[in-house]
């Protein structure tokens, strides 16, 4: 009989955080799951710790890619060999608290119509955890209020069914995941999940460190949101102004942050002129008291 529960643990270089994370998922208090290690060709000893523990434990199966394939192209490496209901990434230098996987199946369990669940992090939810929100809510908060897809994916429980469906992730780089929770979240209702189910672990080795010393990866996700803005079925052309409007505002703010905190503002003005945004844009986004 097929897991309950796939766990997805994909791993580039990290033998120093490899054994707390695989040993975070062993040591659940719910047991019905698989892990499924993944390396992406580690220069370190990350493949021989993960094949150590394939070896000791039954319910680990332990692949190793030929060639690098890349963070999200390994993400959906690690899911064609899942057999689960749920799939559950854990990036290989964070850790599940005991009780996660239980607190997140269960919600689960209690929305079978919901494709996605996310653990935001947010302590005030407009009612009490865990609670189901329709798809047409959350892109209207995504883009107009309190959104919930600004996490990462050992923050999410998936159904493997809807992320066959839309065809896993894309590949594309830095907002792989983000682009995936907002195609789930148009065609399905999102559960969330109460915070604090993860613990991510900040290093200067964080993919999320490199990305936010590029400052190409801003233009990338300002594009992200305009497309899914322009081809979304579930605001109204007025929501759709409005929201465009707060992107705007949001990345003039972004570019000029990022100009002044790497004493670059000339990167900074070229992505700003490039995003097309008008000097009127920039200075309603960092003064929005002018108007407009």
């Amino acid at each position: 009989m097929p897991p309950l529960v796939s766990v997805l643990i994909t791993i580039y270089n990290r033998e120093r955080y490899l054994a707390a994370a695989v040993e975070s998922v062993l040591t659940q208090s719910m047991q019905d799951f698989e892990v499924i290690l993944v390396d992406d060709g580690s220069k370190d000893g990350s493949a021989r710790l993960a094949g150590d523990y394939a070896a000791r434990e039954p319910r680990i199966k332990f692949l190793r890619n030929e060639r690098n394939l890349g963070d999200y192209p390994n993400r959906n490496r690690a899911a064609s060999e899942a057999s689960g209901k749920y799939l559950k990434y854990v990036d290989a230098d964070d850790l599940l608290y005991p009780r996660s996987l239980a607190i997140m199946v269960d919600a689960m369990e209690k929305w079978p119509e919901a494709g996605l669940g996310l653990s935001w992090n947010v302590i005030d939810p407009p009612q009490p955890y865990p609670f189901v929100t329709s798809p047409r809510e959350v892109i209207r908060g995504h883009f107009l209020g309190r959104g919930l897809l600004g996490v990462g994916p050992s923050a999410a429980l998936i159904r493997r069914e809807s992320f066959k469906a839309v065809g896993g992730f894309s590949g594309r780089q830095f907002i792989g995941d983000t682009e995936l929770w907002l195609k789930l979240a148009q065609l399905q209702p999102v559960v969330s999940l109460p915070p604090a189910l993860v613990w991510w672990r900040r290093h200067e080795g964080q993919q999320m460190f490199v990305e936010q010393a590029n400052p190409e990866v801003l233009a990338i996700r300002y594009r992200l949101e305009c497309e899914t803005l322009e081809s979304t079925v579930l605001l109204d052309e007025g929501e759709k102004r409005r929201a465009l409007s707060r992107i705007r505002q949001h990345h003039a703010r972004r570019l000029l942050a990022l100009g002044l905190r790497r004493r670059h503002p000339a990167a900074a003005w070229r992505l700003f002129q490039s995003s097309g945004l008008g000097l009127g844009g920039l200075l309603r986004g960092c003064f929005p008291y002018l108007g407009g």
